[in-house]
């Protein structure tokens, strides 16, 4: 079976043959890496884009990457573009970091992503990090995106602990679609987050209202390293997929389907 882990933190350096071989000894077939986080420099965000870039590059049919952009900084949608137009990423990651996605001034970055057919991987949930900052990452505010049609985004952590309300804003870009899948700009990702007493409900809550080709499969693990926790979410995921009794074919497509088709591969 195919798998694909959408959610893969670069926290430092690493080669490119090293995270292959750490993804072959878990099963997994193409890791998205997400380049190192920066909060406050335009200079140090773009450093780590570049580095990110080559690493994927070094191994494109294995290995891709997510930008990690501060939609604030200064000249961050020039970032993005070139992230997306000329450094192979394909797509970025983004942390509502004391701000909120409905504030005027991030609509010309909104604007920016939509003119370029942007992939967004946002936190949503609780954030255990960034200060104060998880009352940002309610996903209720990311309904402003449906002003911007062309822009795709998945919702990480299945928004935990705002699980639910994380299901009505795909409900909410569900009816903005017309309900025509191809126009249905949201999905979900399920990166733990959620605790053991409640995730058997919130992933069977999530398929049964957003159906398995919204749902895409993440670890939330971190390299250098050996990719441990990708194996244990991995495991565990697996055994609650086979508790839910999905079929061979909804289990794939949320092991690799929905990222390849939010994410694809840059061949």
């Amino acid at each position: 079976m195919r798998i694909v882990d959408c959610h893969v933190h670069l926290n430092g350096e690493v080669s490119a043959a090293d995270v292959v071989k750490a993804a072959d000894a878990n099963g997994v077939e193409r890791v998205i890496l997400i380049s190192k986080p920066e909060r406050v420099s335009t200079r140090q965000t773009r450093d780590n884009m570049l580095y990110a870039s080559k690493l994927a590059a070094a191994a494109r049919d294995r290995i891709s990457a997510l930008a990690w952009i501060n939609p604030t900084l200064p000249g961050a949608a020039e970032l993005a573009a070139e992230a997306l137009e000329s450094l192979g990423f394909v797509g970025i990651k983004i942390i509502p970091d004391h701000w909120y996605a409905y504030e005027e001034r991030l609509e010309p970055f909104w604007e920016r992503m939509n003119s370029l057919h942007a992939s967004i991987l946002f936190h949503t949930g609780i954030l255990y990090g960034n200060d104060d900052g998880s009352r940002f990452c309610q996903p209720l505010y990311l309904e402003k995106l449906l002003h911007y049609p062309r822009i795709r985004f998945a919702m990480a952590h299945i928004s935990w602990p705002w699980c639910e309300e994380c299901l009505a804003v795909m409900g909410r870009m569900r009816a903005a679609a017309n309900y025509d899948p191809k126009g249905w700009q949201s999905y979900v990702d399920l990166t733990p987050g959620t605790p053991k007493h409640i995730r058997k409900q919130a992933v069977a809550n999530a398929i049964a209202f957003c159906g398995v080709e919204r749902i895409m499969f993440g670890s939330d693990s971190t390299l250098p390293g050996t990719l441990t926790y990708q194996k244990q979410i991995l495991g565990s995921d697996l055994q609650l997929f086979d508790s839910l009794r999905l079929t061979a074919a909804q289990k794939e497509r949320i092991l690799s389907g929905t990222a390849d088709e939010l994410f694809p591969a840059k061949r």
